[in-house]
């Protein structure tokens, strides 16, 4: 550690300590903007002890007082009053709370703090936990859907926003300019949530395709040729073929549940012929775990009809304790939607190959069905999906 570097840390531990005890809001203000400051400077891949180190501070001096906590417990045990339980909620809640908010009255706060929570989430050390968690709570109160703002993302949004897609985008990468603009044209649809703190960058956004059929492979759909308004048939299908949520610290917050059932009624509302809104979805944990579980595979050409039943396999029946093993089949069907289709060579990109062996799946999100489906899902575990996709796993 440089001498630098151990001023800097020292001089933010003294100005976190300092912030704890103001009570005078524009004092407290300027102070925040400082450790907003300082904050910045140690976010280098070489000062992540010292984050650590921070972040252990925060755990371990701004937890709650434990005197104060027993005797609020205490109380609680002879006194089920609502006063008493007042005392024990003030009591439970850790100093390093009120630090947290505070930090937020500087004018890039709120950016400091999602930062924060997304290298606390990179460390990923039990003993942080209670500061992510912390974070986590306000947040979540902080980003809650009254507050978000969906917007339409054309090629007239400012160029400040535009520059943010390109930037964060992180299913299929934007490749310049020109790309972008052909993802923003008559056939295509752009939408984002924002938030009044963050008035120029999206916090999550999805793209989207309006074709005629379901979409099975990802560069018909980013590549196709700009049609001929006047020649085209109306659209029938909504292909929803990118989402990406630009904030790490918000990761594991819900926005793109809301996201997507807040744009397919914008859809339907404004474009009257779609009769159809799918997923075109990546299956990025799929060749790991066929490497992992399957000791019969062998090589495999991903054309062939075993890398079908395969996924469907994988989807199906690999699983995080209840729910699929998949992080993208969880998001979608505790979404209410169902498992429609498996497309082969769907991904013809390194990354799609390296991945899935190139496939990719269709979500279905049916309006009527979106509510039994999600119940289903939470309560039962059951994962919605299409007569196909049975076939191939009874075959």
């Amino acid at each position: 550690m440089t001498a630098d570097v151990t001023r800097e840390l020292a001089a933010l531990q003294e100005a976190f300590r300092a912030l704890a005890r103001l009570r005078d809001e524009g004092a407290a203000r300027s102070l925040a903007e400082v450790v907003v400051r300082r904050y910045e400077r140690l976010r280098s891949p070489e000062t992540a002890a010292q984050r650590r180190a921070l972040f252990h501070l925060l755990a371990t001096s701004f937890g709650p007082d434990a005197g104060a906590l027993d005797a609020a417990i205490a109380n609680w045990t002879n006194d089920r009053s609502p006063d008493a339980a007042s005392t024990l909620w003030r009591a439970a809640e850790a100093p390093r709370l009120e630090l947290l908010r505070a930090i937020n009255l500087a004018d890039d706060g709120i950016h400091t703090l999602l930062r924060m929570r997304g290298d606390l989430l990179d460390l990923r050390d039990p003993e942080l936990a209670p500061v992510e968690q912390d974070l986590a709570y306000l947040l979540a109160s902080w980003f809650n859907r009254g507050f978000l703002d969906l917007r339409s993302i054309d090629w007239t949004t400012p160029a400040i926003t535009l520059e943010k897609l390109i930037e964060y985008e992180a299913v299929h990468e934007i490749r310049g300019w020109d790309d972008l603009r052909r993802r923003l044209q008559s056939d295509r649809r752009c939408y984002g949530f924002f938030h009044p703190s963050l008035p120029a960058e999206p916090l999550i956004f999805v793209e989207i395709a309006l074709v005629d059929g379901l979409a099975t492979n990802i560069a018909d759909v980013i590549d196709a040729p700009t049609p001929n308004p006047t020649q085209a048939d109306p659209p029938d299908t909504a292909i929803f073929y990118s989402i990406t949520n630009s904030q790490p610290g918000l990761r594991g917050i819900p926005l793109g549940d809301f996201l997507l059932k807040q744009v397919i009624d914008e859809l339907r509302r404004t474009v009257p012929s779609l009769t159809r809104f799918s997923t075109l979805s990546p299956v990025p944990g799929l060749r790991a775990w066929a490497e992992s579980n399957v000791t019969t595979l062998g090589e495999i050409d991903q054309t062939d009809a075993p890398i079908r039943a395969l996924a469907a396999q994988y989807l199906l029946t690999a699983k995080r304790d209840a729910e699929p093993l998949d992080p993208v089949a969880r998001f979608h069907l505790r979404n209410g939607a169902r498992l429609e289709q498996i497309n082969l060579d769907g991904d013809r990109s390194a990354k799609g190959q390296r991945e899935s062996y190139g496939v990719l799946v269709n979500y279905l999100y049916e309006p009527a069905a979106l509510a039994d489906n999600h119940e289903a899902y939470v309560n039962e575990g059951r994962v919605a999906h299409s007569t196909e996709i049975a076939a191939l796993i009874n075959d």
